[in-house]
């Protein structure tokens, strides 16, 4: 007590430097997305006329995205787990790989041949708008949205809506997404006139395992062509 009667000042300086210090991380820790490394889990639904198709038992039920500063891996998986589509990206060399597993078929793309990801490609000229003002709460991040528009027949409009607070500096990159600061919680992906609507189930923050970013070696190389032959397969 008489310390603080004989130095009031100083004291009182203390107490300004560190309310000064509290505000400058606390403003750090808002600036900063929460999650920077982690996945997140979405459930994949399609419209009533897609349903209807004899090819829709086959259509993937879910995707999962996981997500680091300089890598990526979006994967898609089928039915009872006949197969697998995956899509490695490594931002250091700006490239990616696509897997294919259908059954005990296991197939890979070289990223040197695999730079961009194909499921993207009817959305590479779309136009980005973000909506201002426009946020609401998707698993406890606030989300902003966005619009792409398709320069289809159908002038289809995509919705979007993302959160910073998850993201990385690499976020979307090599997507027609690229533009989006932060990681997608509700989009959607046209693919062979099919519309392939993402909606999250779970967000999970946790550190990534190494062998998640590479391909396996029982994976056999082949071609882009081969790959999305298979694909459109399914989808007829």
């Amino acid at each position: 007590m008489l310390f603080v009667l004989k130095y009031p000042t100083y004291i009182l300086a203390i107490f300004v430097v560190l309310f000064l210090l509290w505000g400058c991380e606390s403003k750090k820790k808002k600036g900063s997305p929460e999650i920077s490394e982690g996945s997140v889990e979405y459930t994949i639904s399609y419209t009533p006329e897609i349903m209807e198709k004899s090819f829709s038992f086959l259509l993937p039920e879910k995707m999962t995205y996981y997500f680091r500063d300089g890598s990526e891996r979006i994967s898609f998986k089928g039915e009872l787990g006949l197969y697998s589509l995956d899509f490695i990206s490594d931002h250091s060399t700006d490239s990616s790989s696509t897997l294919l597993k259908i059954i005990n078929k296991k197939m890979f793309v070289p990223s040197s041949e695999s730079k961009k990801l194909f499921i993207f490609r009817s959305l590479k000229e779309g136009q980005v708008k973000f909506i201002k003002d426009s946020t609401r709460t998707i698993l406890g991040y606030e989300s902003h949205k966005a619009t792409i528009h398709l320069n289809d027949k159908q002038k289809t409009e995509i919705e979007v809506w993302y959160t910073p607070e998850i993201s990385t500096p690499t976020t979307n990159k090599n997507t027609p997404f690229s533009e989006v600061p932060g990681v997608m919680l509700e989009f959607s992906i046209y693919f062979n006139d099919v519309l392939f609507k993402l909606t999250p189930k779970t967000v999970e923050k946790t550190q990534l395992p190494e062998s998640l970013f590479a391909v396996p070696p029982d994976y056999s190389a082949t071609t882009i062509e081969e790959i999305e032959q298979t694909i459109a397969g399914i989808l007829q």
